[in-house]
């Protein structure tokens, strides 16, 4: 039985990776009133502030005794339209691929599409950011106008390219 102060280890690991990725989050957020459940309210592991939406640890999934109430939560989330990602133990090896492309998941599947756009402009920056710098700074220090023109141009097909493949998958 888990001490309800204490953190699993899983969900331990899950609030280093989003302290690590610099999301916002609220741990154990209580969720009331919610229809068709049998309990007062659901508490959920985490919230993410900037994403509106909510994390379940399913730590002990492969316990058979505890996945019938694991089914139950999704049940009355998915009822009350609650975006929700639900992460297993056997998802912490891959966590921050698995967590990234759920979040994007759900995001589109409730129609968030500011907090989606948000995801994919951290996601876009993460893996062009430094590129596109690179090449701005060599902008700005070049004086030969068409060498200028070149690597402006190369810029924007940077830009285009990285934000096509970040927010048109």
């Amino acid at each position: 039985m888990k001490n309800k102060n204490k953190r699993s280890d899983g969900e331990e690991l899950i609030e280093e990776y989003l302290n690590a990725e610099d999301i916002h989050f609220k741990p154990e957020v209580k969720i009331e009133n919610l229809k068709g459940d049998s309990i007062p309210y659901r508490k959920a592991d985490f919230y993410l502030t900037q994403y509106k939406v909510y994390v379940e640890f399913l730590g002990r999934w492969n316990v058979e005794s505890n996945r019938k109430k694991y089914k139950e939560k999704i049940r009355v989330y998915k009822e009350n339209n609650i975006p929700c990602i639900y992460l297993y133990p056997d998802n912490l090896g891959i966590l921050n691929f698995i967590f990234k492309r759920r979040l994007k998941k759900e995001l589109k599947k409730h129609d968030m599409k500011w907090q989606l756009m948000k995801v994919n402009w951290s996601l876009f920056q993460e893996k062009h950011g430094l590129g596109i710098l690179f090449f701005i700074v060599l902008f700005f220090i070049i004086e030969d106008l068409s060498l200028k023109i070149i690597v402006g141009l190369l810029v924007i097909y940077l830009i285009f390219i990285g934000l096509k493949s970040t927010f048109f998958k």
